[in-house]
């Protein structure tokens, strides 16, 4: 079952993978194994790091299955699971001191916005090393629900389950993220690079 009181194809195979179906268990690998990395891609910039949080996500939901609730989206779950453990490589990255590379990748700022907007006017003058030193700057709780809206395409609600916050906060964070890069890179309220 999802949020809404059905069940649907994710949520029966996870029920079927928890009852020793491994080949269940496979197919939501299979389907999920690449939005997890492209997350983790862009949380990074670094596919070996990506490769390692998608098969940590998934060794990790498989070991907790137990504790998904199949009322609930299984991408939500699973989605939240790849946000932790991005959070938690993260801050082992920062206590050993290493160059902090992890930023959302300028194309998937692309996505979905129309012509007019300033980050896709940057992009297309190429200015990449001045968004990435910005998008580097935003603090995480700004950055995943930009790179899940941006990159993954995902629904504000969807956004807020798997962050842990209310809708409206979503909102909020993804307005503010834009406005810090915009700021930081003087396209707002006319000021030019």
């Amino acid at each position: 079952m999802d949020s809404h009181g059905y069940f649907d194809t994710d949520s029966e195979l996870a029920v079927r993978a928890l009852n020793g179906d491994r080949d269940a268990f496979g197919s939501l690998i299979e389907k999920y194994q690449g939005p997890i990395y492209r997350f983790a891609l862009h949380f990074f910039q670094d596919p070996s790091r990506a490769e390692d949080v998608t098969q940590d996500t998934f060794l990790r939901a498989y070991r907790f299955l137990h504790t998904y609730d199949p009322s609930r989206r299984f991408a939500t779950w699973l989605f939240t699971i790849a946000r932790n453990q991005c959070i938690d490589r993260h801050r082992d990255k920062v206590r050993r001191d290493e160059v902090d590379s992890d930023s959302v990748s300028p194309l998937a700022l692309l996505a979905h916005r129309p012509q007019t907007d300033p980050l896709d006017q940057l992009l297309r003058r190429e200015d990449w090393s001045r968004l990435m030193r910005t998008l580097r700057d935003l603090p995480e709780k700004y950055k995943t629900p930009l790179v899940l809206c941006y990159l993954e395409g995902l629904p504000y609600q969807e956004i807020a389950d798997i962050v842990g916050i209310s809708l409206n906060n979503v909102k909020i964070r993804i307005f503010r993220a834009k406005k810090m890069i915009l700021r930081r890179l003087g396209l707002l309220d006319g000021e030019g690079p």
